[in-house]
């Protein structure tokens, strides 16, 4: 039973990252455990959690900053650094166990804007409902995927869903229309090539035709292929 909470708490997790990513927050990464005794023969309850990206965490106190989902306390925005005890610095928000994920996703909005005031210092319990294995397993079933046999674990169902987002972001950003003003950036050579290089690297990890396409025109409005981009920098 453990594993198969674990799992279906990682698909909830999934789909509340999905309603992150929809709203333009940059998602990381998910996880989640069942409950299990550690080596000192201490209970812990079955949880998840969201990752976000390191640029997030910076903007929100500079160190450990994300989404956490304990089994009989709903979910809570943490930020701590290196002093701080495991959420001892936190937010909750109170919405019950199993909130849907735009309310989470709402959570995260109010933190952003007002972290002090956002949700609640104090750990809600709902005992009754998490620790109820059954009536757990059956409340995070509507979470689990419309095709099981593609993404039966919830890390292979978060990267697509990842990857999707940001060809998405990518998408629209680059259909641009005619009153799309243009920005005049200055970028050394060495940055230019650094980018080009992200861009390969990514296209060469994650295959997307917009990856390549991208690379693509940035190379040709700087007038060079991106191979010779490494040529020209050392002939400087």
């Amino acid at each position: 039973m453990s594993a198969e909470l674990s799992r279906r708490a990682g698909h909830y997790a999934a789909a509340v990252a999905e309603c992150l990513l929809e709203a333009g927050l940059p998602v990381a990464g998910i996880h989640s455990c069942g409950p299990w005794h550690d080596a000192d023969g201490e209970y812990l309850d079955v949880e998840a959690g969201i990752f976000f990206t390191q640029e997030f965490q910076d903007r929100h106190g500079g160190g450990d900053c994300g989404l956490h989902w304990a089994g009989a306390s709903g979910w809570c925005l943490y930020t701590a650094d290196g002093q701080d005890q495991h959420l001892s610095n936190s937010r909750w928000s109170g919405d019950g166990l199993l909130p849907e994920p735009r309310l989470v996703a709402d959570f995260v909005d109010a933190f952003r804007l007002d972290p002090a005031g956002s949700g609640s210092g104090d750990q809600p319990s709902y005992p009754r409902e998490g620790q109820d294995f059954a009536l757990l397993l059956d409340a995070l079933a509507p979470y689990l995927p419309a095709q099981p046999c593609l993404f039966e674990d919830p890390q292979i169902r978060f990267a697509d869903l990842h990857r999707r987002a940001y060809d998405n972001r990518v998408r629209r950003a680059l259909t641009t229309s005619a009153s799309d003003p243009l920005t005049h950036l200055s970028l050394r050579q060495g940055e230019l090539t650094a980018l080009l290089h992200v861009l390969e690297y990514a296209e060469s990890s994650n295959p997307s035709t917009l990856t390549r396409q991208l690379a693509a025109d940035l190379a040709a409005r700087a007038g060079r292929p991106p191979e010779a981009a490494e040529t020209h920098k050392g002939a400087l």
